[in-house]
């Protein structure tokens, strides 16, 4: 899992900053999709033709599960006003746009390229925090991962 984030950012740093030397001039198109080994699609390109924005789109097959343990809650908390309309056949979307790139944009690159991990992220936030409170009896996290794999 480790691998693919590491990939994903520097997929992301790459493109991001390709795109913030080239936006000086003309900037370029993106439509780039990467896969990983556990089914989890991305999807950067431009939305609409638009090269002055950047989407970056995740599909998990697993998301419902993710979603019963707040994975919604905690990706707005992470990704606010970058968070845009979803795009169609995937389960969340965020919208950099290059006339308007914030302050240290490095650490927005990091935090999207982190975007598989945080949505895995509130499972064990809820569960941490049962445990933190010393409360028991909850419902069991299961989250169906892979084809016949549970975690």
């Amino acid at each position: 899992m480790w691998i693919s984030h590491i990939v994903y950012l520097y997929l992301l740093a790459y493109v991001f900053c390709y795109i913030v030397h080239a936006s000086r001039n003309k900037p370029d198109s993106i439509n780039v999709t990467v896969a990983d080994f556990d089914g989890v699609v991305f999807h950067i390109s431009n939305p609409e033709g638009d090269k002055t924005k950047v989407r970056v789109s995740i599909v998990l097959k697993f998301y419902k599960d993710l979603q019963e343990h707040g994975a919604d809650s905690l990706l707005r908390r992470e990704y606010g006003d970058f968070i845009t309309s979803t795009e169609e056949g995937y389960n969340f979307s965020v919208l950099i746009d290059l006339e308007k790139i914030p302050e240290g944009w490095e650490t927005l690159v990091k935090k999207i390229g982190l975007l598989k991990r945080n949505c895995f992220a509130s499972v064990f936030e809820k569960y941490f925090e049962f445990q933190e409170k010393g409360e028991e009896g909850h419902k069991r996290a299961v989250i169906h991962y892979r084809d016949e794999e549970t975690m």
